[in-house]
């Protein structure tokens, strides 16, 4: 949940229960001040009866039996609400009162006063105050949330677009990162580290891509030098055997060395995007030119290669990264075989699938995709194919799957 959307709803919770406890509050505390009210009321109706009959006599007066005892009970005094039971406009109901009665002793009788007055009057009073009141309320949480909320939306605005911008920051463009200023002191000091934080990125993918670019191409020069050295020196008459030997284990080592070195560079390459161009490949054709290339690995081995392709598939990829993927896929599938072996290769418009016959591997699917995790034990075996099949894969949100089933290694890529 985003911060202003919890800031929004705990605000609106928040206000709920204000409302609901404050129209509550509202609602007992005007019925006790009208319920006090009408005690004064009754109390007033009950002196003034009692003052006539004390004084005046007017009024008929009923004794009740049990007051004329010997031992009448003491004065009392007290209020309760009752049900009155009437007849209006020819319907029957009840209608709530508060009621106050008293017993007292006038001029040596006994008697026992009630005295009613209707609440409902009162009550819908306290009903109409409540609901106007709580009407009042509500509109001015409406208010202050909607107030809020605008607020809260502009002040957060350009937090949100610099959460966007950074979203789609890129060291490969090699631009400073443009963030919207804030008149918030917190969001500007938060812009400020983070274009600190971004150029600082910057710079050091730009060192490290010049260092990674530069180092390669200084190396590349002297192992061609010690290469060519190497072949003149083995081209020599008056060497001895173990002289060849020696001289030609340097050349091999420098030649492996190499390849090494331009492998490492073309990972670095692929880590950085530097390859940006895309083009349509038909995805048949690369296969068939790698096929090609391999043909004398493929006789040598005796392997029988299958290919089955529903349709001429097309897709947009950097072509000399999709030729490294289907190259590293066959050499891969050669390697690993089996004297006399097959492969088979199927493609589609959703997926490239390369099957080989094979021993079980001895480590599991995703270990295989790490660098210098290899199967074979060749001595021109880096490790790296797959690595950088998987690299390239990430670059263009491919999916890579391995698996081994009746003695079929199978590596397959979802477009």
């Amino acid at each position: 949940m985003k911060l202003f959307e919890k800031t929004r709803n705990t605000y609106l919770i928040y206000s709920v229960f204000i409302f609901i406890i404050s129209s509550s509050i509202i609602y007992y505390t005007l019925r006790e001040i009208v319920t006090n009210k009408q005690d004064e009321k009754l109390m007033w109706d009950k002196e003034l009866i009692a003052k006539k009959i004390k004084y005046e006599d007017p009024l008929p007066i009923f004794e009740v039996d049990d007051y004329k005892s010997k031992n009448p009970p003491k004065d009392t005094l007290y209020f309760k609400d009752t049900l009155m039971y009437h007849i209006v406009n020819n319907k029957e109901k009840y209608e709530l009162y508060r009621q106050l009665t008293s017993i007292e002793t006038l001029q040596g009788k006994t008697y026992k006063i009630i005295t009613r007055n209707s609440m409902v009057r009162s009550q819908d009073a306290i009903l109409a105050i409540t609901v106007s009141v709580g009407i009042v309320v509500f509109l001015l949480i409406l208010t202050v949330y909607v107030v809020n909320t605008n607020i809260m939306r502009r002040v957060w605005l350009p937090f949100y677009k610099n959460l966007e911008t950074l979203k789609n920051f890129s060291v490969e463009a090699n631009k400073p990162i443009d963030l919207q200023s804030s008149d918030i002191d917190e969001f500007q000091e938060l812009n400020n580290s983070l274009s600190k934080l971004t150029n600082k990125i910057n710079s050091d993918f730009n060192n490290l891509k010049e260092f990674t670019e530069n180092a390669s191409h200084e190396m590349q020069t002297p192992l061609a030098i010690m290469q060519t050295k190497s072949e003149i020196l083995l081209q020599s008459e008056n060497l001895e055997k173990s002289q060849i030997t020696q001289i030609n284990a340097i050349y091999q080592s420098v030649q492996r060395l190499s390849k090494l070195n331009k492998t490492l560079l073309l990972l670095s390459k692929i880590e950085n995007r530097q390859f940006k161009d895309l083009e349509k490949i038909k995805i048949n054709e690369v296969i068939e030119r790698q096929l090609e290339i391999f043909e004398d690995f493929i006789e040598n081995k005796k392997l029988n290669v299958e290919m089955k392709s529903t349709m001429d598939t097309i897709i947009k990829v950097n072509p000399l990264l999709f030729d490294v993927v289907i190259s590293n896929l066959i050499s891969n599938a050669i390697k690993h075989n089996n004297e006399g072996g097959e492969i088979f290769i199927q493609t589609t418009d959703l997926f490239i699938s390369v099957s080989n016959s094979g021993v079980p591997p001895n480590m599991n699917s995703a270990s295989l995709f790490e660098r210098f995790k290899k199967e074979s034990t060749a001595s021109n075996s880096f490790g790296l194919g797959l690595a950088i099949v998987k690299k390239i894969c990430d670059n263009y949100n491919w999916k890579i799957m391995h698996s081994f089933a009746e003695d079929q290694h199978n590596i397959s890529i979802y477009f």
